[in-house]
Formats: C-alpha cells, sequence, structure tokens
C-alpha cells in the first residue's frame, strides 16, 4: 500500500475515533473547517459547511446516538490533492436494554490542505441488514 493510502486511512481513523469519543474538538481536526465541507449523515439532508456540520455532530452526541461505530472494507483511491475512502460502517445502539446493530456504506473524500488529509465530505447510507449469517471481510 502507498504512503499516502496509510495516510488516508490513518485520517479516516482518527474520524471515526473521535466518533467514538463523542469529542467534536477531535473531530474537527480531521475536517476542512470552511465552506468546501459536507456531510450526509445517513436518513439526513446534506449538510453544508463546517460550522453546520459541527452543530450535527454536537446534535447526535447530545442525544445519544450510538454506542461505538466499527469501521472494516476499506477500499481507498488518491489521485493527486484528493482522495476518497470507502467502508462499512457497522454502529452499534442501546435502546431499552437491547442492542441494535445498524450498517452504513461510508465513502470519505479527503483533500491535501497544508499537508494535512483533512475530510471534505462523510456520506453514509444505511445498508439492509441479511436475515442469513454474511461474511463481513468479504463484504463490498
Amino acid at each position: 500500500m502507498s504512503y499516502e493510502k496509510d495516510e488516508i486511512i490513518k485520517a479516516n481513523r482518527k474520524f471515526y475515533d473521535a466518533r467514538n469519543r463523542y469529542d467534536v474538538e477531535l473531530i474537527e481536526r480531521v475536517w476542512l473547517t470552511d465552506g468546501r465541507a459536507k456531510c450526509v449523515h445517513a436518513g439526513w439532508p446534506i449538510i453544508l459547511g463546517w460550522e453546520a456540520i459541527r452543530e450535527s455532530w454536537k446534535t447526535i452526541f447530545e442525544t445519544g446516538g450510538f454506542d461505538r461505530v466499527d469501521i472494516s472494507n476499506f477500499f481507498v483511491d488518491v489521485k493527486g490533492n484528493s482522495a476518497w475512502l470507502n467502508c462499512v460502517e457497522r454502529a452499534t445502539y442501546s435502546i431499552d436494554d437491547r442492542r441494535v446493530v445498524v450498517l452504513a456504506q461510508a465513502t470519505n473524500i479527503f483533500e491535501l490542505d497544508d499537508g494535512e488529509w483533512k475530510m471534505a465530505l462523510h456520506h453514509a447510507s444505511l445498508m439492509p441488514i441479511p436475515r442469513t449469517e454474511i461474511d463481513y471481510e468479504n463484504l463490498q
């Protein structure tokens, strides 16, 4: 794997680590913090600009949106100062003493900004959970 792809995966992991810590300040460190930033949470309309995105994360964290999000099945492409990473999100929630699992396909687009890979777009779309066992290692 190339150095650039490794750096994209690191930036992506920082984003999900910050999500799992419910830490908006850590999320801010991996995002572009201007009008170029865009976000589509699963089931939400597009959010434009960092300030609105920041508020959306605060709302999600304050309402206890999820217990944990684990990621797998990375596909990374780099072209110049832009990169995109596709992955599967496996979010676990606690609802009325039950554990609920939700799968989403995510596309995260990064831009090289002052020597650092910053997230320009996060887009998550819900995936159906199959009724039979699936091999998550080969899920695409």
